[in-house]
């Protein structure tokens, strides 16, 4: 996977906190902001950009502590992440833009949402939890720790890479336990291009996320109560590690006022970065009927 994409250049947004990277394209349209997933970095949506930026301009930022922003010890809150977004939006896009945000990400554009319904035009929600239920799943627990770990050791993207395909995580059906780089899409492209996000990462965003402080205080229920924008939900194969629960969409179906929802039989929590064509299908959808 290339670095970058012809037409996407990448600036930097002081938040008066902290310095955000960003990527941003060529004005072919209304804006389109990106927000990738814990321990992830901007690149992962570049399987999607090249279509979507045909006809939208596109907004794509590194996260504090994630990719080439930077980092602030125990700071990343779901609502310091989310501030830092609402401030990038209020200073460098024309608002109000859709926002397309995929797990963390996810999250992060229904609190912004929420919070600054004058900077949301749209949303599209890529398999993250609405309710939040701390974070009991085995395979989360593990994989995080992993990373953590990793991340924490450093040294080359190889070896970081090495050492994600090695972690042995408990099936996400749960039956047995499977090494990551045998699960389906994970072959040495991927395990590299998820290894540079992880040698990027803070270690302490996926210390937060494993002892929940990084959600404190969130509400799912309400935080989707104050969302009167046009909504997609992009919902993942429980069994191959989705995350956006059958109980999450029955309540988002309740009370949003405009959704639409898309399940995929047969993708994992990753979507768009191991298999863009199904979900780019149903992102341009959404996108042109807005």
């Amino acid at each position: 996977m290339s670095e970058n994409h012809p037409g996407l250049v990448e600036r930097t947004f002081d938040t008066g906190e902290v310095r955000l990277n960003y990527a941003e394209g060529p004005a072919h349209g209304p804006p389109l902001v990106l927000l990738h997933g814990l321990g992830r970095r901007w690149q992962v949506f570049l399987p999607v950009i090249p279509a979507l930026s045909l006809r939208w301009q596109i907004f794509a930022p590194d996260l504090r502590g994630h990719g080439k922003s930077s980092r602030v010890a125990r700071g990343y809150q779901g609502t310091q992440y989310s501030e830092d977004i609402a401030r990038l939006i209020r200073e460098r896009v024309s608002a109000p833009a859709v926002l397309f945000g995929h797990s963390l990400g996810g999250m992060l554009a229904m609190w912004v949402a929420t919070h600054h319904p004058e900077l949301v035009r749209a949303l599209i929600l890529g398999d993250n939890m609405i309710v939040v239920r701390q974070l009991h799943n085995p395979m989360y627990t593990a994989l995080f720790s992993g990373l953590r770990d990793l991340a924490r050791k450093g040294g080359a993207v190889e070896q970081i890479a090495d050492g994600i395909g090695r972690m042995v995580l408990p099936a996400p059906g749960g039956d047995g336990s499977v090494r990551i780089r045998e699960l389906p899409g994970n072959d040495e492209a991927y395990l590299l291009s998820w290894a540079k996000c992880v040698q990027q990462a803070d270690p302490d965003t996926y210390d937060m996320t494993l002892d929940g402080s990084s959600l404190d205080g969130w509400d799912g229920e309400t935080v989707l109560r104050g969302i009167t924008c046009p909504t997609l939900l992009l919902q993942a194969t429980h069994e191959l590690g989705g995350l956006m629960s059958d109980g999450d969409v029955a309540l988002a179906t309740r009370l949003l006022p405009h959704h639409t929802h898309v399940k995929f039989r047969n993708l994992g929590h990753a979507l768009f970065i191991q298999q863009p064509e199904p979900v780019l299908r149903a992102v341009t959808n959404f996108l042109e009927a807005l």
